[in-house]
């Protein structure tokens, strides 16, 4: 019946799951929440802990370089993350306090947010608040037992793993195992896959890890368990691990509250628990590898997000024996954090972020509703641009003084880290110019000024430090790079990526001299500028008449064209240039057919004729006939037969246009006073309407006639 019943909710789930795929394709999620990792590996500066694989990782992501927790102890700032919410808000300052007991019983957690959108929600090992990890439920929940799972130290111990032959073996390489199995064969999606690894104390990595770094010219026996027992385990010495380098009167200008009680070791104590910390690093380092193989064998990157993200970092001895974590420095505050999104930018970003924003990236990142008052801001902006201005600080808090509520509170901006224990003291530093935290620049009166600005940031509050309200916009696919893009093929985002254009309407997007902005040039046969017309910009002269065409009564005539100031005119008379007529206006005072050129950019038209007449001329002649000019047949196959009475005799100039005022036909015969009969031979020309000219003289006819071959 229990196999009956568990089969039953896993159908669900699974239609559930399927109806909400088919409603929008939603990424799968992979995040790796990680145990006390700082950033004392080799992708931060460190060359004692060398990480390839987180390395490999930054090559599919973004590395955000300046990230920062909000409590610097496991639950609180776990908390923090999966509820989007900052240690005010969630009331959770100690790894104690049920992590609903502010929130409310109802309040939905990252993977019970996700899981009501349709995903099918795992957790394999320690992933959420310590010691509440059943507070928040879980489709899938995968814990394993196998040894060496020892709790919070105030002290920190190492040894040397001699319990697990291989990687394989231990916790994080089993959670590693399974989760590549779920990456490789997904079987429920969309899914959120969260995977718990650790580098936490005691540090105990097996032994070709811890050797991976140390002195292997100088090999030692080293302990195998907290007792310091040694056996047969010999491994690399650690005198050539990197110790800080604090300045001797480094505590001289920190505040008391913000000190932790100094546990002193020797130099080579000192470097010893770095060391085997460094193991631990490059332990996980090869777990990741299984994950990131199971990616690439899966081809998963294109639909998985995959988030890296450590809980807070840890003291190693900085600051004159500080350990371990429940300090305000940058070495526990600040952490390694990478997200990988698909189609998202490769690079690092150097703006300070939180962990409190994760939440509302992942929410935004697969187009869920926004979580109901969120504290963080979507960092998906940044992964577009990881340049573009961003909120004005982090913020960090602790408690400071054992039952009370004393908060000793912390700002980082991207130049100083600000501490103020509440009229205990204050700490300022120069993060730039002093990374190790050595100088405390709060009592400098040349940093009053700044002083004062931090002080400020801290009274506005988180709220009072967010980033510009970024809105998203249409960009558009711009090939040519001509700063226009296709109409259909968009993307809405905040910023434009690179081959992309804010402008849209490019008909040719493959010309970049042809876009809506483009000048339009002339008798090229292009739209240059994608207005739907080709050479618009042609001149097309036509010509307007001021006046009567027959200049009998007034001796003149004004023709004009449209002016345009790039345009240059010629006007003719009877198909000749007329000398000096290179202007839009011409005042014609002699009877003829009259055309004006018009010429832009090498570009040329002529108009159609506008025949100017004088009929004074012929009642002078007495000869109403004189003149008369038909075509017989009309239309025709192209053999004609023409009629022209002329008064003198002379020389008879017959000339045939098109439409457009081409000469097509020319020919000179003799004309007699009176009427002249000839035969002309057009059948090469196509079929269609023509115009036949006769010159005698100064005296010009013409007739309309139409050929159908």
């Amino acid at each position: 019946m229990k196999s009956l019943l568990i089969s039953l909710v896993l159908l669900c789930c699974c239609l559930v799951n399927s109806l909400h795929a088919i409603a929008q394709k939603k990424y799968n999620i992979l995040f790796i929440a990680v145990d006390d990792m700082s950033t004392a590996f080799d992708a931060y500066g460190n060359p004692d802990a060398k990480c390839p694989n987180y390395a490999r990782l930054m090559q599919h992501g973004m590395m955000f370089r300046q990230t920062y927790v909000q409590y610097p102890l496991c639950s609180p700032s776990r908390t923090s993350l999966f509820s989007g919410k900052r240690p005010d808000s969630t009331g959770i300052t100690n790894n104690g306090t049920p992590i609903r007991s502010y929130l409310g019983e109802d309040y939905k957690f990252l993977p019970e947010y996700f899981d009501e959108y349709g995903y099918y929600t795992l957790r394999y090992g320690k992933v959420g608040p310590c010691g509440h990890e059943n507070e928040m439920t879980w489709d899938y929940d995968f814990h394993a037992k196998l040894g060496n799972d020892e709790g919070y130290k105030d002290e920190p111990d190492w040894w040397i793993d001699t319990t697990h032959k291989t990687i394989d073996d231990t916790r994080g390489g089993v959670y590693a195992d399974s989760v590549s199995e779920i990456i490789k064969n997904p079987g429920i999606t969309p899914y959120f896959c969260a995977i718990g690894l650790g580098t936490h104390n005691p540090f105990t990595p097996m032994l070709d890890y811890f050797n991976r770094t140390g002195d292997s010219l100088h090999k030692e026996l080293l302990q195998v368990n907290s007792d310091g027992t040694l056996t047969n385990v010999i491994g690399n010495g650690s005198g050539n691990i990197l110790l800080p380098d604090t300045p001797p009167d480094d505590t001289l200008d920190i505040p008391a509250v913000a000190r932790k009680g100094a546990l002193n070791y020797t130099p080579y104590e000192t470097q010893q628990r770095r060391h085997a910390y460094y193991g631990e690093m490059m332990q996980l380092d090869d777990q990741l590898g299984k994950l990131l193989d199971a990616l690439d064998s899966a081809h998963a990157w294109d639909n998985t997000i995959v988030v890296f993200w450590s809980d807070h970092g840890l003291q190693m001895g900085e600051h004159q024996g500080q350990w371990l974590k429940m300090t305000l420095f940058e070495e526990v505050l600040r952490i390694p954090f990478v997200i990988c999104a698909p189609g998202g930018k490769v690079g690092i970003c150097n703006r300070p972020v939180e962990s409190v924003d994760i939440f509302p990236t992942l929410t935004e990142l697969c187009g869920l509703p926004k979580a109901p008052l969120m504290e963080g801001s979507s960092l998906v902006p940044l992964l577009e641009n990881p340049t573009a201005p961003w909120k004005t600080a982090g913020f960090a808090q602790r408690v400071f003084s054992q039952g009370s509520d004393s908060m000793g509170r912390a700002v980082r901006t991207t130049k100083y880290h600000y501490n103020s224990w509440l009229g205990l003291g204050e700490e300022l530093y120069d993060i730039v110019n002093d990374p190790k935290e050595y100088t405390n620049l709060a009592g400098n009166p040349d940093y009053k000024d700044v002083l004062d600005s931090m002080r400020s940031i801290l009274a506005r509050g988180w709220k009072g430090a967010l980033p510009p309200a970024y809105a998203k916009h249409s960009f558009y696919k711009d090939n040519d790079g001509d700063g226009y893009g296709k109409s259909k093929d968009s993307i809405f985002t905040y910023f434009a990526p690179d081959g992309y254009a804010e402008k849209s309407g490019d008909c040719n997007d493959q010309n970049p001299n042809i876009n809506p902005g483009a000048k339009e040039s002339p008798c090229n046969g292009k739209d240059d500028n994608c207005d739907g017309a080709i050479d618009e910009s042609n001149p097309e002269p036509k010509v307007t008449v001021l006046g009567d065409l027959d200049i009998c009564s007034t001796g003149s005539v004004e023709l004009q064209t449209k002016a345009n100031a790039n345009f240059t005119y010629q006007w003719k008379r009877n198909g000749g240039n007329i000398s000096g007529a290179t202007t839009r206006k011409y005042t014609a005072i002699t009877p003829g057919n009259y055309k004006v050129k018009v010429t832009y950019e090498n570009c040329s038209s002529l108009s159609e004729g506008t025949k100017v007449t004088n009929s004074c001329d012929r009642a002078a002649s007495g000869d109403e006939a004189a003149g008369k000019l038909s075509i017989y047949p009309n239309p025709s196959n192209g053999i004609v037969t023409v009629t022209y009475s002329s008064i003198l005799p002379g020389k008879a100039e017959l000339k045939v246009y098109n439409k457009i005022g081409n000469l097509l036909f020319s020919k000179k015969e003799d004309a007699k006073a009176g009427v002249n009969i000839y035969q002309l031979n057009l059948s090469n020309l196509k079929s269609d309407m023509y115009n036949l000219e006769i010159t005698n003289g100064d005296k010009k006819n013409s007739v309309i006639f139409i050929i159908q071959n």
